[in-house]
C-alpha cells in the first residue's frame, strides 16, 4: 500500500524545502550532516532501509557512507559501479529511480532480503554526482509522487551541502597535515641520525596512513642502484640486502619516472616485484632535493585498495620535506605568515563590517531601541541597519545571510548597500523587499540568500510597518502578553517575483517589539535542546517593564544561561523596540 501524500499544496511544498535546505546548509561536519539528511528524510519518507551513497570519481563506484538497516558486512564491502543496480542506474541517467517490486526488476541488486520497493535519488552539484539517496521499504508500491517529487528537488540542496561539508572536512585535514608535517620538520632538526630520523618519520605516517611495510630506499648514484635504508615491517626493523636498478619494480619505476605510483592490486600490476608475498597494494613516492631523485618512501598494505589520494598527497607533501628540510621551515614560514596575514585581514574585515552597521542608535522619544550582534566567527552573517528619512520615519532592519564567515558576511553587505541605494525612495515595505529579491535575484551566487525584515516606524502616528522575508515572526509584549506575530515571506534572492505582505501595528505606551534572528532561537544547551520561542516569549514578557538595552541583555543572559558551555553554531542578532 503506498504512504499517503505529505504536500497538501504548492506552499506548504516550498516551505518544507526552504525549512529542510535552511537545516542542512549550516551544517559543516559530513557525518553530522548525513545523519540530519537521514532524520529529515524520514519526516519525508518513513523508512526501515535507508543509505547515502558517496561517488568514488577515480574508480566510478558508489560506496556506502551512511546505512540504515543494512548488515555491516554488506556496507563494508559493497561498491556499485556506475550504472549497474538501481543506485548505479540513478547516477549514471541523474534521474531518479522508482521501482515498486524489485523482484521485477532485473537490475536491482539485493543487500536486504525483505526489501520489495527502493527509490534512488541521484545528489547532483554543479553538474557532478555526488552519491545517490537511496530508500527501500520491505512494501510494494511503497512511494508515492509527492515523497519522489520533493525528495527530487531536495537532491541538488542536499548534494550541494555535502560537498560543502567535504569541503570543509578537507581544509581540516589540510590544516592537521600541515600541523603534523611541522612536527615532523621539528625532528628532521633535532637529529642528524637519518635512521632515527627516519623511524620517527614513520611513526609520524603511521598516525595518518595505517600501511604494514614502510620502507626508504636511497640512490647510489655510482651504481645506479636504489638501496633500502630502513625496512619497517609490522613496526619491526628489518633490513634486507636489496638493490633495485633503476625501472625494476614499483619503487625503481617510480624513481626513474620521478612520480608517485599508486596500484589497489599489485598481483595485476607487471611491474610488481613480490618481495613481501602478503602485499596487496603499494603506494611509492619519489624523495627530490634540487631536482633530483634521491630516493623513494614507499608504503604496502594487506589490503586491496588501502591508499587513497589523500593518502598520496600527503605522502608527496612529507617525501619534500624528508629531502628538503630547509624547504619545509621555509613552507612553513610561508604558510605562518599568510595566517598571520589572513588573521590581519579577518580583523580589518570585522572592522568594515561593524563600520557598515550604525553605532549609535536614533532617538525617537517615546520609542527606544537596543541592538545586540553577536557573530560566530570574525565575520557574521547577520546585520542590523537603521535609515532614517527625510520625513522623520525610520526604516528599520534585521537580516540573515545563509552560512557562515565571509562569503554570508560579503553577501549581507551585498545586501545592506542595495537596501540603503533604494532607502531614498521611501519604498513600502513589502515594495522594498520585492525589490531587494529581484537585484538579487539578477546577481545569483549559489548557495547564498537572505531572510530580511525591514519595518518603517512613523512616529507621529506611532505606527510600524513591517514586511518579513523569511525571519522568524517578530515577538510583540503588550499589556503583559507576548505573541508572535504572523508575518511569514520567502527569503530574498531565491525566486524572481516572490511577493510580500505587509502589517501594521500602533505601538502603545509599554510595548515591547523583538525583531531576532534564528541564532536566538536555535541556540542549543548541553543536551541538545534549542532555547526555542516559548522561552524567548516568556523572558521578553518577563523583562518587558525594563528599558530596551535591559530587555537586550536579558534576553541575552537567559540564552548564555541556557546554553551553558554550549558553543554557539550560528550568529545572534536582535533589535528591540519598546514605546514608553
Amino acid at each position: 500500500m503506498k504512504s499517503e501524500p505529505l504536500i497538501g499544496s504548492d506552499a506548504r511544498f516550498l516551505t518544507t524545502l526552504i525549512e529542510i535546505n535552511h537545516e542542512i546548509t549550516s551544517i559543516l561536519d559530513l557525518d553530522q550532516l548525513l545523519r540530519k539528511i537521514a532524520e529529515l528524510t524520514q519526516k519525508i519518507v518513513p523508512f526501515q532501509i535507508f543509505a547515502i551513497f558517496l561517488m568514488d570519481e577515480e574508480r566510478e563506484e558508489l560506496f556506502f557512507r551512511l546505512a540504515v538497516g543494512h548488515s555491516a558486512d554488506i556496507v563494508q564491502n559493497l561498491r556499485i559501479p556506475v550504472g549497474e543496480g538501481l543506485v548505479g542506474t540513478a547516477a549514471r541517467t541523474r534521474k531518479p529511480v522508482v521501482v515498486d517490486d524489485v523482484r521485477d526488476d532485473p537490475r536491482y541488486i539485493e543487500a536486504v532480503k525483505a526489501a520489495r520497493s527502493e527509490l534512488a535519488v541521484p545528489l547532483i552539484s554543479k553538474n557532478r554526482v555526488v552519491g545517490v539517496l537511496d530508500i527501500e521499504s520491505p512494501e510494494v508500491g511503497y512511494f508515492n509522487e509527492d515523497q519522489v517529487r520533493l525528495l527530487s528537488l531536495l537532491g541538488s540542496q542536499i548534494a550541494i551541502a555535502i560537498e560543502n561539508a567535504r569541503l570543509y572536512e578537507s581544509e581540516r585535514r589540510n590544516r592537521e597535515m600541515l600541523a603534523l608535517l611541522y612536527d615532523i620538520s621539528k625532528d628532521l632538526g633535532s637529529t642528524l641520525e637519518v635512521d632515527e630520523l627516519v623511524h620517527k618519520v614513520a611513526a609520524a605516517v603511521k598516525t595518518t596512513i595505517n600501511y604494514q611495510i614502510f620502507s626508504i630506499f636511497m640512490l647510489d648514484e655510482r651504481q645506479q642502484l636504489l638501496r633500502p635504508r630502513i625496512v619497517i615491517r609490522y613496526n619491526a626493523r628489518e633490513f634486507q640486502k636489496l638493490g633495485l636498478p633503476l625501472g625494476t619494480g614499483l619503487v625503481g619505476t617510480s624513481a626513474q619516472m620521478n612520480e608517485p605510483l599508486r596500484v589497489g592490486e599489485v598481483t595485476k600490476d607487471p611491474r610488481y616485484l613480490a618481495v613481501h608475498p602478503e602485499t596487496r597494494s603499494e603506494m611509492t613516492v619519489p624523495l627530490v632535493h634540487k631536482g633530483r631523485v634521491i630516493g623513494i618512501i614507499d608504503l604496502e598494505s594487506t589490503e586491496v585498495n588501502y591508499f587513497t589520494e589523500y593518502h598520496e598527497r600527503f605522502l608527496v607533501t612529507l617525501a619534500t620535506r624528508i629531502a628538503t628540510a630547509l624547504a619545509n621551515a621555509e613552507l612553513y614560514e610561508r604558510v605562518s605568515e599568510n595566517e598571520r596575514r589572513m588573521d590581519r585581514e579577518m580583523k580589518i574585515a570585522r572592522e568594515i563590517q561593524h563600520q557598515l552597521m550604525p553605532e549609535e542608535l536614533p532617538a525617537l522619544e517615546p520609542l527606544t531601541l537596543a541592538v545586540q550582534f553577536t557573530p560566530v566567527a570574525h565575520l557574521g552573517g547577520d546585520l542590523y541597519d537603521f535609515i532614517p528619512f527625510d520625513d522623520g520615519r525610520l526604516a528599520i532592519v534585521l537580516g540573515d545571510v545563509a552560512g557562515k564567515g565571509a562569503p554570508a558576511a560579503l553577501y549581507g553587505a551585498l545586501s545592506s548597500g542595495i537596501i540603503r541605494t533604494r532607502a531614498g525612495r521611501k519604498y513600502p515595505p513589502g515594495q522594498m523587499l520585492e525589490l531587494v529579491n529581484k537585484t538579487l535575484y539578477q546577481r545569483p551566487i549559489e548557495s547564498q540568500y537572505i531572510a530580511l525584515t525591514y519595518s518603517i516606524y512613523d512616529a507621529p502616528t506611532r505606527t510600524i510597518t513591517m514586511a518579513n522575508s523569511g525571519l522568524p515572526y517578530p515577538l510583540l509584549v503588550h499589556n503583559r502578553a507576548s505573541r508572535f506575530l504572523d508575518l511569514s515571506g520567502i527569503p530574498l534572492g531565491l525566486f524572481p517575483d516572490s511577493t510580500y505582505q505587509e502589517q501594521e501595528l500602533k505601538l502603545e505606551p509599554g510595548d515591547v517589539l523583538v525583531f531576532y534572528s534564528d541564532g536566538v532561537v536555535e541556540m542549543h544547551n548541553e543536551a541538545g535542546d534549542d532555547f526555542g520561542l516559548k522561552r524567548l516569549a516568556e523572558v521578553a514578557r518577563a523583562s518587558a517593564h525594563l528599558s530596551a538595552e535591559e530587555i537586550v541583555a536579558t534576553i541575552n543572559k537567559a540564552v548564555d544561561d541556557f546554553a551553558g558551555r554550549t558553543a554557539p553554531n550560528d550568529d545572534r542578532t536582535m533589535v528591540v523596540v519598546k514605546m514608553q
